[in-house]
């Protein structure tokens, strides 16, 4: 199985920038050891020199390499560079958000196609650093061995609204190469994992052109999530439902794929930190949970304000809660 691996390269993305990042870094590295082989830590280069503990460890890829070269990015695609979490925390509304009409441009990670490209990985994943692997290097062997060429999986979350043609319609004047149509009603689709495996990098070029074409209007725009993201995500499903169409690839719900019937089990799970989000603030639907707020300083001083919350919202997983950190393990 690891020979299968090592001829087609598959890869789970996982972009990371700033200071709090480390923190995600190390529960990744305590509790997916056995998947770490398999990743690729995506981050920008000023955040790259705040993990110097992990360079060993991780697999890194720089993404100024890549976005350097794009002044639309580098113009309005901005990053808060801060050296330590507590500035970082503190800075964070004051950076992004409506006042300022900046917002966390969360999908720079689509440079990492053209690495990708480079080194002709066609399978892959794009993930989040809080989705939590199990710990279990064949299964995401035989997890990437499944996935059928010409596949795109994302998580579903019912229909799409808003079919935004006057995006699809001002793009269809650039790609004449294909048409923006779909079958049936457009699907929408939660944006924390991402799956590929292109029939070839042609077809993974063109994606990318399109992504990185449309995602323009919307920044330019100043369209926001409520978390002071650059609302963008709509992308994506979209363009693989329109693949799906007219490239011949299959559109999978990510589920189809990410449990493992061998195993009886998913190769992983998304679950929303709590404690390194605190930037955010009390979020609907965590009330139950009675999190203190009163000190939102350090993710230390959040863990040590909330050790029994934290414990009763992590219930899905093994949970290890030390003075610095929380531990969340698969079962």
């Amino acid at each position: 199985m690891e020979e299968s691996l090592e001829t087609h390269r598959p890869k789970f993305v996982i972009p990371i920038t700033g200071p709090l990042m480390k923190y995600r870094l190390e529960i990744i590295k305590e509790v997916s050891k056995s998947v770490i082989k398999h990743m690729i830590i995506f981050t920008d280069k000023y955040s790259y020199n705040l993990y110097k503990d992990y360079h060993n460890i991780f697999d890194f890829v720089i993404m100024d390499d890549y976005r350097n070269k794009d002044k639309f990015s580098i113009e309005n695609e901005l990053l808060l560079n801060c050296d330590t979490e507590e500035e970082y925390l503190k800075k964070f509304n004051e950076f992004y958000g409506d006042k300022t009409g900046v917002y966390y441009p969360w999908e720079l990670h689509r440079f990492v196609f053209e690495y990708l490209m480079e080194n002709n990985i066609t399978n892959f994943v794009i993930t989040q650093t809080d989705f939590i692997f199990y710990d279990d290097s064949d299964m995401m062997i035989e997890f990437f061995n499944t996935i059928p060429k010409g596949s795109l999986y994302t998580p579903l979350m019912g229909e799409e609204g808003d079919k935004r043609d006057w995006l699809w319609n001002e793009l269809q004047k650039k790609f004449k190469q294909i048409k923006f149509e779909y079958d049936g009603i457009l699907k929408a689709a939660d944006g924390f994992l991402r799956g590929f495996n292109f029939y070839n990098v042609e077809d993974m070029k063109l994606f990318y052109n399109i992504w990185s074409e449309a995602i323009k209007i919307p920044i330019t725009n100043k369209y926001a999530h409520i978390t002071k993201m650059a609302y963008t995500d709509f992308i994506v499903p979209w363009l693989m439902q329109v693949f799906a169409k007219q490239k011949n690839y299959n559109f999978n719900d990510m589920h189809d794929f990410t449990f493992m019937k061998k195993y009886g089990k998913n190769i992983g799970r998304h679950y929303t930190r709590v404690e390194d989000t605190i930037y955010a603030g009390p979020r609907p639907g965590w009330e139950k949970y009675g999190f203190d707020y009163s000190d939102t300083s350090s993710i230390k001083n959040f863990i040590k304000n909330n050790k029994v919350a934290l414990k009763n919202y992590y219930g899905p997983f093994d949970v290890e809660i030390t003075d610095e950190y929380v531990l969340t393990r698969m079962r």
